[in-house]
């Protein structure tokens, strides 16, 4: 099954349009990923350093095709077959904290309880990447050789990298594929459509999140309106005095819109605080964002502090229009 793999990557690599290409056992994202303990061979497997790590068998070009930096060491190649010393690639994550004060690379590590895994030599450390929880960006990872273990080849995905349209490199893969006659692609996806279909719940939350708090926002300008009005009726006889002894238009539109940033500032001086209280409650819903992202709340705040000022303009101008005449006769 190796040599199919190594001939279906081959003939793939050849097509137009296609910058790289590589095989791995798993999809990604992938939550569902198995994860075994990692430690070094020199130490007891019970009381020396240890981490759960995910586990990827990947072909030769894996990470030039998934833009995986290499930060030291050398990638996969054929003579990492069956019949060689097992070797594996590890993530920088792994990598501090098995080797905390060296280098990973000829040092050797086991890889849960079966035998063949026991003596790895590490000839590489790969840059951390999101292959399993998006939201996670430095997950433990051991990548293996699909040479040295060909029976867990035998299924997986073919990725492929490329500059042209997806849907068309998609259709040349997949003629491919079947020409040889052994597999038959089941589905393709681009990158972008896995991310998508793995962050459908959150998007379905913002969008929610967002309308919600668009609604609160209306309704809150609504109440900011209806306060400003009421206290601009009650004060309808101080207006009108203001006036008449020479208040100018703008010096009675200040001191409404004066009240209403005020009472907007207050308000935010309230609940910046306990939103960031509350943010821990969502921390975890969260992707690239920090619950206590300050360009977020300032931006928020400015917001709020435009629509109040807008909600309170309208009673505002209504206050500077007032006819002092009128307003003197108000009882």
């Amino acid at each position: 099954m190796s040599s199919y793999r190594q001939q279906l990557i081959a003939r793939v690599a050849d097509l137009p349009g296609v910058h790289s290409v590589s095989f791995a056992d798993d999809s990604f994202p992938s939550l569902q990923t198995y994860r075994e303990s990692v430690s070094l061979t020199s130490t007891d497997a019970g009381s020396g350093v240890h981490a759960m790590a995910g586990e990827i068998l990947v072909s030769r070009g894996f990470f030039a095709t998934l833009g995986i930096t290499l930060v030291r060491g050398r990638d996969f190649n054929a003579n990492d077959a069956a019949q060689h010393p097992t070797v594996a690639i590890i993530s920088s994550s792994l990598a501090k904290i098995l080797f905390p004060d060296g280098s990973a690379l000829g040092q050797h590590i086991r890889v849960g309880f079966m035998p063949a895994f026991q003596n790895l030599e590490v000839i590489g450390v790969a840059g951390d990447a999101r292959l399993f929880d998006l939201r996670d960006p430095a997950t433990p990872t051991v990548y293996f050789s699909m040479l040295q273990d060909p029976a867990r080849a035998q299924s997986g995905n073919l990725v492929v990298r490329t500059g042209e349209a997806p849907e068309a490199i998609a259709r040349t893969v997949g003629h491919e594929i079947e020409s040889l006659g052994r597999e038959y692609p089941l589905r393709t996806k681009t990158a972008s459509q896995v991310i998508s279909d793995v962050l459908v719940e959150e998007r379905v939350v913002a969008m929610l999140s967002a309308f919600f708090a668009a609604l609160a926002l209306v309704l809150a300008s609504i109440g900011l309106y209806g306060l400003m009005s009421y206290a601009v009726t009650r004060r309808t006889r101080e207006i009108g005095t203001r006036v008449a002894l020479g208040a100018q238009q703008h010096n009675i539109l200040w001191i409404v819109l004066r009240e209403t940033i005020a009472l907007t500032l207050f308000g935010i001086a309230l609940g910046v605080p306990c939103a960031l209280a509350a943010s821990r409650l969502i921390a975890s819903t969260l992707f690239s964002v920090s619950s206590s992202d300050a360009p977020t709340l300032t931006a928020v705040s400015l917001l709020l502090l435009g629509v109040a000022l807008l909600a309170g303009y309208l009673p505002a101008r209504r206050a500077s229009a007032i006819d002092p005449i009128i307003a003197l006769r108000t009882e």
